[in-house]
């Protein structure tokens, strides 16, 4: 009896310390993940205000007032009021940035990136991913969106390229759906099949709104995992009102 007693101690004591692991780990993911990002958005405010502040034009780059030394580098996205202000990157797949940071690098949060479909920020229908990390970080916020009076407050969604343009979008729709669903569709045979795709996840928004769309309208698409059921994705959605 006692040696049971003892294997039962030692076991309790291994899971104990197993449990211990995982979540020490799981905090330094978390802590490194946050030291990147911060790393690069001091980096590129250092970048912007130097070509802002050099007025010889002859030193400058020639590629705007934000360059991120990475060819998958597309932009920097900022969602109005949340946490949410990251590099957005792309690759040849929706695979490659799920757990690497902009440096290559493995980081469990990822990176936000831009569907591999994409042609940039030119298609009707621009679809970028992120994780919901459970930290709050990533794409997490994006669950703000749910609350009436967020989706009604004027939180655009702003897209600041490489020139120093800035994309501002206006959001018009928020929903949850599953992975089935082809709200990423990025682009479209004709005028009518994309107004049908509009008016499609403009009346699956969980809140109503008098945002006018058309066919000759650009969106964006802000996609991230939910919780509510397996597979279940939170879907943001936002029209392009100045470029």
């Amino acid at each position: 009896m006692k040696i049971l007693k003892k294997i039962v101690n030692i076991i309790l004591v291994l899971i104990i310390c197993i449990c211990s692991y995982k979540i020490v780990d799981k905090v330094m993911e978390y802590k490194k993940a946050d030291n990147v990002y911060e790393k690069i958005r001091i980096e590129k405010e250092e970048l912007k205000n130097s070509y802002i502040n050099n007025e010889d034009d002859t030193e400058k780059d020639g590629r705007g007032n934000i360059f991120i030394d990475n060819e998958d580098y597309r932009g920097w996205l900022n969602v109005e009021n949340t946490n949410i202000d990251y590099p957005v990157l792309q690759s040849y797949d929706n695979q490659y940035y799920l757990d690497k940071d902009i440096n290559r690098e493995y980081l469990m949060s990822g990176s936000i990136f831009m569907n591999y479909l994409n042609d940039g920020f030119n298609d009707e229908n621009t679809v970028l991913f992120g994780h919901n990390m459970r930290n709050g970080t990533m794409f997490a916020q994006l669950r703000k969106y749910k609350d009436r009076d967020f989706f009604y407050g004027n939180n655009n969604i702003n897209i600041e390229l490489s020139n120093g343009e800035t994309l501002k979008y206006e959001v018009f729709s928020v929903y949850v759906t599953d992975v089935e669903d082809n709200y990423i569709q990025t682009k479209f045979d004709n005028a009518n099949e994309y107004k049908e795709f509009l008016d499609r996840i403009k009346n699956k928004s969980i809140y109503e709104n008098e945002i006018e769309l058309s066919e000759d309208d650009k969106i964006i698409t802000l996609s991230t995992c939910s919780f509510e059921f397996n597979d279940a994705r939170l879907v943001v959605h936002g029209k392009l009102i100045k470029n």
